[in-house]
């Protein structure tokens, strides 16, 4: 009978809060129609005021019932029950005085209603304090959350565990609301256990009653959290049984307790990347494709940070024609860079202006520039520069000083400029978060060696060309080969422009003495001395790699690693035929087909070719079949020319079938998909 009584208290939620608002609404309408004697409106009022004595003595009766349950602070409890007597009390009265007015009534009537309302928020105040705690109100969120940078230092019970209880458990399990005489917000009261007994201890054969409780249905009344609340996730539930079997360690680092391989990936989850650049990420969108695509149309300047993040780097470096257009280009989303390289640029105080447009830089490059102590200025307003490299510039000491104001600082690089190694001292001494690196023979060690600039008009020439090659320092040989193989100190060395006359695949290294051989430099040029009049393709490009259609395969345009750039044409899970027309009859001896491969992309290189020609683009014969070895496993980003010799043979059409290997190999992540094929150029000669 108790127990049925004491349910009925349980529709105390459901019921606490009418009065609220029908006490709000009534004290507003006495407000507004306080000035207009009606009938109609005294009317309303008093109706308004029956309906909120009515349900606040309900809602007092259930709670009284709710509270015989237990589980609350008495103090809080004592309180809010005789406060919510007096707001029951208070309300019958402004009905009664509203309804039968007399003149010493009306007087008290008013200061009546507004201590009423005082009451109201005074009674909801201390309800709350027992059902979310007291702090509720004001705590801090931010003070709450633990971030986790390195899960091995992590305090298991305070740094992984206590979050789960905290959001899940300790709403109902706290010093003033204890539900089942269970505390959980510290070791002890957690040890200490409720009236069920143990918390954390487990009979022989059954799993800790903390563990038994979450893992019930549902539906069973037992079930915790209670249905209706948010319930813990798988994740969550594992790491309290892990933490569980390792006796409760309430002291342990995670660092040092045993795992599987689960339980590691979980606890890795929780790290979170605190670093400059994370934060950055977590603020700035996805930058659209076509707007990368657009400014490396001349070659790769950007790429992304990682796949998947927003933060892009920008290389600028080496460019002796660096303007500030170049660096209005990239302000659109200018907050989305987080690495500038200008080094060995043309950079100089001009154009420095413009780097405060990139706010968001961490790292930037600027040796081997003309700037001066002037562009510190700009340098100083990029607050979250951490590494900056200005090697081989006029900064002076005065320059240095400006630098003071990079509160995130954390490299600089000022070997060979105009900085004394005095007020290198006195900043090392003010700024010792800072490391400088000074001269060192590990400041630029021998793999740091960059390969030569291979210059050209353009990547085709139908009589010759002119290349030449350059280093951004002097004192550095440059060797290069014209036969495919691989350059060194002993092929040939540069020393004038080189005169190419036929196709050919240029490779230059740079070599300095005391220094490793620098990685090689790779670019082909295409003798191109039959220039088709027209191009048809037998089926269309996926709609969004059609270029310039058919054209984009005879404007001697050659594509980059950026398949999006508009100068590559692309076929998913087919083959494709182009036929060319040629001016007039020609001598063809040689069919050269340009193709990419980036198996990462599901991209291959073509696995055959065919070539037939004509004299009226009716009658076509077959000259040259040749097949081509599938990619072996590879993640590599590349592209080249396929030449095909086909027996010299006169002719007004050329057809070509590409021949694409249709589905990706067995050894790619997804075996068995649709893969690409994407070509950019043919040339006949």
């Amino acid at each position: 009978m108790i127990l049925q009584i004491i349910s009925i208290g349980r529709l105390h939620p459901l019921l606490v809060h009418l009065p609220i608002g029908i006490l709000v609404l009534a004290f507003l309408m006495e407000l507004y129609f306080r000035d207009k004697d009606s009938e109609t409106e005294n009317n309303i009022i008093k109706f308004t005021l029956a309906i909120a004595a009515a349900t606040t003595v309900l809602s007092v009766a259930s709670g009284w019932l709710l509270g015989e349950d237990g589980g609350y602070d008495e103090t809080l409890l004592f309180r809010h029950r005789w406060m919510a007597v007096g707001l029951a009390i208070g309300s019958t009265l402004l009905y009664f005085i509203k309804k039968y007015p007399k003149v010493w009534s009306k007087k008290i009537y008013l200061p009546l209603f507004i201590c009423v309302m005082g009451l109201l928020g005074l009674t909801g105040h201390y309800g709350g304090s027992m059902t979310h705690g007291e702090d509720y109100l004001y705590k801090s969120e931010k003070g709450k959350k633990v971030v986790i940078t390195d899960v091995d230092k992590a305090v298991v019970f305070n740094d992984i565990i206590m979050p789960i209880l905290d959001d899940k458990c300790i709403g109902c399990h706290n010093p003033n609301k204890i539900k089942g005489g269970l505390i959980m917000t510290n070791k002890e009261q957690m040890l200490a256990g409720g009236d069920s007994g143990s918390l954390l201890l487990a009979e022989k054969g059954e799993a800790p009653r903390l563990i038994h409780h979450i893992k019930l249905p549902m539906e069973d009344e037992d079930h915790m959290p209670p249905k209706g609340k948010v319930q813990l996730t798988n994740h969550e539930i594992q790491l309290l049984e892990w933490w569980i079997s390792h006796e409760n360690c309430f002291d342990c680092v995670a660092g040092t307790l045993d795992k599987t391989e689960k339980i590691n990936d979980i606890l890795n989850s929780l790290e979170e990347d605190t670093s400059t650049r994370a934060i950055i990420a977590k603020e700035v969108a996805m930058v659209p494709e076509d707007w990368l695509a657009s400014i490396n149309i001349n070659g790769p300047i950007i790429t992304k940070l990682a796949e998947k993040n927003p933060l892009l780097i920008v290389n600028l470096s080496g460019n002796k024609s660096l303007g500030k257009n170049d660096l209005k280009a990239l302000k659109k989303h200018a907050d989305n860079i987080v690495e500038l390289n200008l080094g060995n640029s043309n950079f100089n105080d001009t154009i420095s202006s413009y780097l405060t447009s990139f706010k968001n830089l961490t790292k930037l490059q600027l040796q081997n520039t003309k700037i001066t102590d002037k562009s510190m200025a700009s340098i100083g307003d990029l607050k979250h520069l951490e590494s900056l490299n200005i090697y081989g510039t006029d900064i002076t000491d005065q320059g240095l000083e400006k630098l003071t104001a990079l509160s995130g600082l954390k490299t600089l690089y000022p070997w060979n400029s105009k900085i004394t190694k005095e007020a290198l001292d006195r900043f090392s001494e003010k700024n010792n978060g800072v490391t400088v690196v000074s001269i060192s023979e590990d400041l630029f060690t021998p793999s740091s060696l960059e390969p030569p600039s291979i210059i050209a008009d353009t990547d085709f020439f139908k009589d010759s060309i002119e290349v030449t090659l350059d280093y951004f320092f002097k004192g550095v040989d440059l060797y290069y080969t014209l036969d495919g193989s691989e350059p060194d100190t002993t092929s040939t060395k540069y020393n004038e422009p080189i005169l190419l006359t036929n196709s050919t695949q240029l490779k230059a290294v740079s070599h300095k003495p005391g220094w490793e051989l620098s990685p090689v430099k790779t670019v082909s040029f295409k003798k191109s001395n039959i220039l088709p009049n027209s191009i048809t393709l037998n089926n269309k490009p996926n709609e969004k790699y059609k270029g310039n259609g058919g054209n984009t395969l005879i404007d001697l345009k050659r594509g980059t690693i950026n398949f999006v750039d508009g100068n590559w044409i692309g076929y998913e899970g087919s083959n494709f035929t182009a036929t060319l027309k040629l001016q007039k009859e020609e001598l063809i001896s040689t069919v050269s087909v340009g193709a990419f491969s980036s198996p990462e992309k599901w991209i291959f290189y073509p696995t055959g070719f065919k070539v037939w020609v004509s004299q009226d683009g009716n009658n076509f014969k077959l000259v040259h079949t040749e097949k081509v070895p599938t990619e072996k496993p590879n993640s590599d980003t590349k592209f080249q020319f396929f030449d095909l010799n086909i027996p010299p043979t006169k002719s007004t059409y050329v057809k070509v079938e590409v021949i694409s290997q249709l589905k990706n190999p067995s050894w790619h992540t997804n075996p068995g998909g649709k893969s690409w094929l994407f070509v950019d150029e043919i040339v006949l000669n």
